[in-house]
């Protein structure tokens, strides 16, 4: 009992809504992965969810995991992030990309999908979203993030999801590169209960989810300038805040700076 006592709170999981009556929660639920550097661990997360996240799904050919997913893309950034040179990619192995350095070309490795690598990127956007909120309030069983859960936990939907593009390098907080952690604020949930969006900055990346469908699409145009007079820099002219598609629009191997 006292083992399972720190990864359980309101002993209901967030995400399949079972609780310690019919779900175990001994298995610690890291908020962002570990092979990420990931340290930070949640609660009421029960371990068939907890599961789900971190394992391909089974019969799908070329879909990663959803925590791997997260891991490849912010592994990128935070490789080429500290070690920008010409020699960088020469470190840099993954699962699903192959650099070509001399063409400056991306392949998606031919047992992936990139637009599955793309939907499952997104959703471990939320799935850490909604584990640190709960880990911040103790209320992510709430009712009003049933589009969080659809989407991130059984892949119904496909929410808006922006990325702000800079052409110089937002260096994130200390000791953030070896262990990365999301940060969450009453100023950024209460932003995201006036607007609909929540701003994720990780790794020196903002990225904005679209939360509650109804504020988003009302207030989606006012946010996104807000967010674009505080969050780029002009320096070339093509700095954007943009609805990413495809996992290749947001340079995670951040060759605009490495010309």
């Amino acid at each position: 009992m006292n083992k399972n006592k720190r990864y359980k709170e309101t002993g209901k999981c967030i995400w399949c809504g079972n609780t310690d009556v019919t779900a175990s929660f001994e298995t610690a639920p890291h908020i962002l992965p570990r092979r990420l550097g990931g340290t930070e661990i949640g609660f009421d997360v029960c371990d068939d969810c907890n599961h789900y996240f971190g394992t391909a799904p089974k019969g799908k050919v070329g879909v990663p995991s959803i925590d791997h997913a997260l891991k490849e893309i912010f592994g990128a950034f935070r490789m080429f992030g500290k070690n920008l040179n010409s020699q960088s990619y020469r470190n840099y192995t993954s699962s699903y990309f192959s650099y070509r350095h001399k063409e400056r070309t991306i392949k998606i490795r031919n047992n992936f999908n990139i637009k599955a690598v793309t939907i499952q990127f997104k959703r471990g956007l939320y799935e850490i979203f909604l584990q640190k909120y709960h880990r911040f309030t103790k209320d992510g069983n709430n009712p009003k993030f049933d589009f969080v859960r659809k989407f991130a936990r059984y892949g119904i939907g496909n929410p808006h999801v922006y990325y702000a593009y800079n052409n110089v390098i937002l260096a994130p907080g200390e000791g953030e590169m070896s262990n990365p952690i999301l940060h969450m604020s009453d100023k950024l949930i209460d932003d995201m209960n006036k607007y609909g969006f929540y701003n994720i900055w990780l790794l020196g990346h903002n990225f904005y989810i679209e939360v509650f469908p109804i504020l988003a699409t009302r207030y989606r145009n006012q946010y996104l300038q807000m967010q674009a007079d505080s969050t780029l820099l002009n320096a070339k002219g093509d700095e954007a805040i943009f609805e990413f598609t495809d996992v290749g629009q947001i340079d995670f191997f951040m060759q605009r700076f490495n010309s």
